[in-house]
């Protein structure tokens, strides 16, 4: 009977020590007002590591003991100096404070969360967010791949704190797992695979610094149409640049479906285009000649078309065709630093362990 109870004192132990763990991480501390995200400039303040574009999730999934990993058997250990004991757990007997969701494929991400919770679309979204940068969310998902999923508060409006991806067995697909975690120096999450690499992936010359993610990418489906830019969502009045200078062609065109707007023309028939944004800045005048990095407004949230404060990003060739400033542009990936990977490391395995334990439906 005495050892029984200290068997069962054990597990109570390890629950409580794995949500103290990650009650502390996913919470952090409070974020002062003013206080800025350092993105695309923090690379030459040592705040992160850059990543080459090269590394694919089919690395990071190599680099990791995935089938350990995601058996999904429920079970835990305990080692003593003589004896092994395994006991199945319950899923919610350790007080996961995340919501959980367990969800085969049916079509497409957001018919299969039909039925599953509130607002499918939204949450369909944030999961397209944390996938569209290495696969294709819309496309290139199978019937019967898997999604395992820990939504809750994450301090910004997307409300995925993990994810894990599995495939179904025989497709040509990779699983991977992402973790919403908050680098140091940065205002808000993002999001970042198993070894600690961003998932997002930032320009070399980007058109705005402070932001909270990027809210759709070049070529996402929207209705009868694809995204002809990117959007980058921030606080109202954040400043925006041109990232490669030239001549100012155009300002405030279709001024209710743009809202206010700016084109530069960069050279050889290309231009960038910045739309929603809440002002031109002061003195900018068609024809003004303006160098890389100058101000050209400030983020808004004018425009039919526009529900949040963000600026749309997007880059036309000689031709008016919209090109993807990913492809256009240079890109790299960021890396935690040495300073945050235990502490990532700790809320990953954490994430893992709930992700696991997530009941099938």
């Amino acid at each position: 009977m005495t050892k029984m109870i200290e068997f069962h004192s054990k597990i109570l132990i390890v629950s409580i020590m794995i949500f103290s763990i990650s009650f502390v991480i996913s919470c952090g501390g409070e974020q002062d007002e003013g206080e800025i995200v350092i993105r695309a400039e923090d690379i030459a303040s040592g705040n992160g590591e850059l990543v080459n574009d090269s590394v694919s999730v089919e690395d990071i999934a190599e680099s990791a003991d995935t089938d350990t990993l995601f058996s999904l058997d429920s079970t835990v250990t305990l080692t003593g100096d003589t004896t092994v004991s395994t006991l199945p757990i319950e899923p919610d007997s350790i007080g996961c404070p995340w919501e959980r969701i367990a969800l085969e494929i049916n079509g497409s991400i957001y018919a299969s969360l039909l039925d599953r919770v509130d607002e499918p679309d939204i949450l369909g979204a944030h999961i397209v967010r944390c996938m569209w940068w290495d696969s294709d969310p819309w496309n290139g998902m199978n019937i019967g791949d898997s999604l395992y999923v820990l939504t809750g508060e994450t301090g910004r409006e997307n409300q995925v704190i993990a994810l894990r991806y599995v495939p179904r067995e025989g497709t040509s697909n990779s699983p991977f797992s992402v973790y919403s975690f908050r680098m140091s120096g940065d205002n808000y999450p993002s999001h970042y695979y198993s070894d600690g690499t961003e998932v997002m992936k930032l320009l070399y010359y980007m058109p705005i610094t402070t932001f909270e993610e990027m809210t759709g990418p070049c070529g996402e489906p929207r209705g009868n149409h694809y995204h002809s830019g990117v959007d980058y969502k921030a606080p109202e009045g954040t400043p925006v640049r041109t990232c490669r200078g030239g001549s100012v062609n155009r300002l405030n065109w279709n001024h209710d479906y743009n809202g206010y707007c700016v084109e530069i023309g960069i050279g050889s028939g290309y231009s960038e285009i910045f739309l929603h944004l809440q002002g031109v800045a002061q003195g900018l005048r068609v024809g003004s000649i303006i160098e890389k990095g100058v101000i050209v407004g400030y983020v808004g949230n004018t425009g039919v078309t526009s529900t949040a404060s963000h600026i749309h990003y997007q880059i036309n060739d000689e031709n008016g065709n919209p090109i993807d400033p990913y492809l256009f542009f240079s890109s790299y990936r960021r890396h935690l630093p040495p300073e945050n990977m235990a502490e990532f490391d700790d809320f990953r395995d954490s994430c893992d362990l709930w992700l696991r334990m997530i009941p099938e439906q």
